[in-house]
C-alpha cells in the first residue's frame, strides 16, 4: 500500500486464535516498523466462535494506513464481511478483504476513512448473502469474538 506494507503474522495454536498486524515503511537502508498490534482469544468448545476481530484506530502523531478492523474468518460459512461506519449521520458500508492464508483459513481486514469514528457495525454473511452474524463496536481498541446468529 502507498507509504509502506501491511504484515500479518500468527502464533501456531489450537488452543487460542490470534493474529498480529504491523505497518512497516520502506526506508533507504531497509524496514522500518511503523505500528500495530495484535490479541489472543480463547477458543470455547461449547459456543465456538464464527470469526474474530480487533479494531486499532488513527493515531495522530504517526503515519499509516490506520484505523483498520481485521481478523481470523474461523467459520468456511462466512463468504462476505462488511464493516458498517456512518459519516454525518449516513451509513457507509465498506467490504472487507478475505485473504485465503492456508488450506482452509482466511484473514479479513477493512481499511476505514480516516475520519471513521465508532461505533462500528461489523457484519458476515453466508453465500446466499444472508447475514449470518454481527457486532456493534464501541471502543476503537476493541477485539472479540462473533457468532453465528440462530
Amino acid at each position: 500500500m502507498e507509504g509502506g506494507m501491511i504484515v500479518f503474522t500468527q502464533r501456531a495454536s489450537t488452543e487460542y486464535s490470534n493474529l498480529q498486524i504491523e505497518f512497516v515503511r520502506k526506508r533507504i537502508f531497509g524496514w522500518k516498523w511503523g505500528w500495530g498490534g495484535g490479541y489472543g482469544i480463547s477458543k470455547s468448545s461449547s459456543d465456538p466462535s464464527a470469526m474474530d476481530y480487533m479494531s486499532m484506530p488513527r493515531l495522530e502523531h504517526i503515519k499509516s494506513p490506520f484505523p483498520i478492523i481485521f481478523g481470523n474468518v474461523l467459520n468456511p460459512v462466512i463468504k462476505r464481511i462488511t464493516v458498517e461506519t456512518k459519516e454525518n449521520g449516513t451509513p457507509i458500508s465498506t467490504e472487507a478483504k478475505m485473504v485465503k492464508v492456508g488450506a482452509e483459513r482466511n484473514i479479513w481486514f477493512v481499511l476505514l476513512p480516516s475520519s471513521a469514528s465508532t461505533p462500528f457495525e461489523i457484519k458476515a454473511f453466508n453465500e446466499e448473502g444472508v447475514r449470518i452474524a454481527n457486532k456493534e463496536i464501541n471502543d476503537p481498541n476493541d477485539s472479540g469474538a462473533l457468532l453465528i446468529e440462530d
